[in-house]
């Protein structure tokens, strides 16, 4: 191999090996290597800042609140009229049955799974039928599973030529067929004593997003923020009890030495002190007055200003911390003073253009599409919905839209009357809108003017 070099060396600087970066370990692992050793250790580091650091927990919970909102609103858009009218009534009783504990909705579990893959990297979704004779309007529920539910240190090789590589099981094509899992997880109160049980990949949904091509697990969405966001943590812990420390001192009574006739005084009784030496400490209430004796002098303690630059310090740290996390600094500190309206549309903008790809790419297509086609499959082969010629073809039955909640207006008259004439001139439509924003779906919209004889729908 011939490597191209100019006079000065190594074509890219940061590839050079000079004194600046002789130090710079860089790894060349793959996507997965480089995930197997650390995946645990980073999980439990990411889950106990996010339990215990409040700019980790505040950043995720904002990511996630964007993210989801109330919940992916899902409806049918089947080309049969009447299978989608009955599809969308019956869902609508569908999405408070999902949990298998009866706990949260589906919006709910939207969130569930969410934070679950921003804290730890990634998430299990696993579909659990049920009976037809259950009580239930559909004979599905789907469970939440964390991610120690797969080892992601069990590799085994199969005898029918099939590759188990971090509990997942692949076939000679390399795509996956299978999960291996724990009956229980593993790191709680369990007596799962680790078996592993083979759950087909079709009743599987894998929530994580692969950085890398080919990257089989997820990586906690705080990767990059962690060791920031400890020392930062450290060092205000420090700071604060060293503030703590001092307040209680104001200042200090010297004196030149004391002679073998002078056996020194109390400051606040005036009573000669027992063997000439003064007290170490001396409180003094609010209100009092010192008498010193002759030679004593009190030096008060000057301002803590080792504080000094602290905001410009922290807000930088906050900073490197946000951008870690992928979060605006404003949004996850809640610090919006060095900001105009201007900026703070520009600034929720630029954040909302990072979240509506992952609503789509991961939200969307990996749960919410994986579980409207386990629900759609469960109704109709259960017999509550009624579709001919569904398994020669599901494409036209399983149709749907996906519709996540929307952001408030950051300026609502401004933001309408903008919507308004972009809709009066061609650039958009009044479906896109409803769809945009918060509340029903532009038929219940509909409806609801209709019943109303003080509204009238636009043409």
């Amino acid at each position: 191999m011939i490597q191209i070099v100019n006079q000065y060396g190594v074509p890219f600087e940061a590839a050079s090996s000079g004194d600046r970066l002789r130090q710079w370990a860089a790894s060349s692992l793959g996507p997965n290597q480089s995930l197997t050793h650390s995946l645990q250790t980073l999980r439990n580091r990411s889950r106990d800042a996010d339990r215990n650091n409040p700019w980790i927990h505040q950043g995720t919970g904002r990511l996630v609140s964007h993210e989801v909102g109330t919940g992916v609103t899902l409806r049918s858009r089947a080309t049969d009229e009447a299978f989608r009218t009955a599809a969308n009534a019956l869902w609508q009783v569908s999405i408070s049955e999902m949990d298998p504990e009866g706990v949260l909705n589906f919006g709910g579990l939207q969130t569930q799974l969410v934070r679950a893959r921003r804290v730890a990297g990634e998430v299990f979704v696993r579909r659990r039928l049920r009976r037809i004779s259950a009580e239930r309007a559909v004979p599905l529920q789907v469970q939440v599973l964390e991610a120690e539910f797969v080892p992601v240190h069990y590799h085994e090789d199969r005898s029918n030529g099939h590759r188990i590589r971090s509990g997942i099981e692949y076939n000679r094509r390399g795509q996956r067929v299978a999960y291996w899992m724990h009956r229980e997880h593993p790191q709680d109160d369990t007596v799962d004593f680790g078996q592993l049980i083979r759950v087909p990949a079709r009743d599987v949904i894998h929530h994580y997003l692969p950085v890398r091509p080919g990257q089989r697990r997820g990586e906690p969405n705080a990767a990059q923020a962690l060791v920031s966001a400890r020392t930062f943590d450290d060092y205000e812990d420090a700071e604060l009890i060293r503030k703590k420390t001092r307040a209680p001192f104001t200042g200090f009574i010297t004196r030149d030495p004391l002679g073998p006739e002078d056996p020194g005084v109390d400051p606040l009784t005036g009573k000669p002190v027992e063997g000439g030496q003064l007290p170490p400490v001396t409180d003094v209430e609010s209100g009092n007055i010192l008498q010193g004796s002759p030679g004593e002098k009190l030096e008060l303690f000057e301002g803590d200003r080792t504080g000094d630059g602290y905001a410009v310090y922290a807000r930088s740290v906050l900073l490197k911390i946000a951008a870690g996390m992928g979060v605006p600094y404003e949004i996850m500190t809640g610090d919006w003073g060095a900001v105009n309206d201007r900026l703070v549309r520009a600034i929720l903008n630029d954040f909302y253009r990072t979240i509506e790809p992952i609503q789509e790419h991961l939200l969307i297509h990996q749960v919410c599409r994986g579980i409207w086609h386990w629900w759609i499959d469960a109704a109709i082969w259960s017999g509550q919905l009624q579709a001919r010629g569904y398994g020669n073809d599901k494409t036209p039955f399983q149709a749907f839209q996906a519709r996540p909640h929307g952001w408030r207006y950051v300026h609502p008259e401004q933001d309408i009357n903008a919507k308004i004439k972009a809709m009066e001139n061609g650039l958009t439509s009044r479906q896109q809108i409803i769809d945009e924003q918060p509340g029903p779906p532009m038929e219940e919209i509909d409806r609801q003017r209709a019943e109303d004889p003080l509204s009238t729908i636009p043409d």
